[in-house]
């Protein structure tokens, strides 16, 4: 898997325009609100400028980016505005996210900074994450441009060109064709699929095509299993005890005894996070039974919650104690 190479947001003077959201971004949040969706996924969010919009809809907004200056400003820019939105760094080809975890995807201009295998690894990645009979929104630039057809750019295969100069240097751009995209979209339903080409930019004409595509995620829900870790006995080793500060929030304030299980690897690579519940003092060590899995969806871990052998909580009660930081998340519950 080749690294992404991020987007040189220093090299921009005028970053007014990537505050601008595109029109079809006000198109897509509507329809997707009407729909009853709920979550998005802004898939290379850049400066944030259509995270914002989503959010200011009411969707659960997660936004990724391989930048970190890029995401540094918008969660600035987020708090601002007082947005709840999820920042998160990595690339498109592996996303730090659960299957089936959004129920759109909105990827306007930036998920085709790929070549052609890389293209591949992206679409499964999305169709992956995506919900079954989850939208997604994209663009992919087009054989017919001239960046692809006529400007001598060096190719690194028969779909991809990379940028020599400016903000991009470096950055591979994949161009695609109706074979291309019906290739690509395979495990999807393709619903709408438009080419365009904006000729005329306010100060000078131009050959800049580009394909404008909506589908439908084909694909069966996946299924977890927890049987096996829900009633398990645990020791814990308690690094933030009820009422201590998160290391990197002060503002954040543990109302239960937080922990992890030595030996035992989440999905983030770290030992395994543990709530615990039933507890109404600060402790160093724990050892109960594993009551309930928070499946975090926008995130690539779960927690266990756990529990004084015996104590009986019900689900409302669980996550009204884990609600201080899992707010923050989209997931859902797993108890009994």
């Amino acid at each position: 898997m080749k690294e992404f190479i991020p987007f040189d947001w220093n090299r921009v003077e005028d970053k007014a325009q990537w505050l601008t959201p595109c029109e079809e971004s006000y198109y897509y949040a509507e329809k997707w609100r009407s729909e009853g969706r709920k979550s998005v996924l802004d898939l290379g969010c850049g400066l944030g400028r259509h995270s914002v919009l989503f959010a200011k809809y009411g969707f659960k907004v997660t936004a990724l980016d391989i930048s970190d200056d890029a995401l540094d400003f918008l969660k600035n820019y987020s708090r601002k505005q007082r947005l709840d939105i999820a920042c998160r760094k990595a690339d498109m080809e592996a996303m730090p996210f659960a299957d089936d975890a959004f129920d759109c995807i909105f990827a306007m201009h930036s998920a085709g900074h790929a070549d052609t295998e890389g293209m591949k690894r992206v679409m499964a990645e999305i169709r992956r994450v995506l919900k079954p009979n989850g939208s997604v929104f994209m663009t992919l630039c087009s054989k017919e441009t001239w960046t692809y057809a006529e400007s001598g750019l060096p190719k690194t295969d028969s779909n991809t060109v990379i940028k020599t100069e400016g903000a991009e240097q470096g950055v591979p751009h994949f161009f695609a064709d109706k074979e291309d995209i019906k290739a690509l979209f395979s495990g999807f339903e393709l619903v709408k699929v438009r080419h365009i080409d904006d000729c005329f930019d306010g100060k000078k004409w131009k050959n800049m095509k580009h394909y404008f595509i909506e589908a439908k995620a084909l694909k069966e829900p996946a299924k977890l299993d927890y049987s096996g870790i829900i009633g398990r006995e645990i020791h814990c080793t308690v690094d933030r005890p009820l009422g201590t500060a998160h290391p990197r929030s002060s503002d954040l304030i543990y109302p239960v005894n937080y922990g992890y299980v030595k030996g035992i690897v989440a999905g983030d690579g770290a030992e395994q996070d543990v709530y615990i519940l039933g507890v109404d003092k600060p402790v160093e060590e724990f050892s109960g039974a594993v009551i309930a899995v928070y499946h975090r969806l926008n995130d690539n871990e779960d927690k266990w919650i756990a529990a004084p052998k015996g104590a009986e909580l019900t689900a409302e009660e669980i996550l009204q104690a884990i609600d201080f930081q899992e707010r923050f998340f989209d997931g859902e519950l797993y108890f009994k």
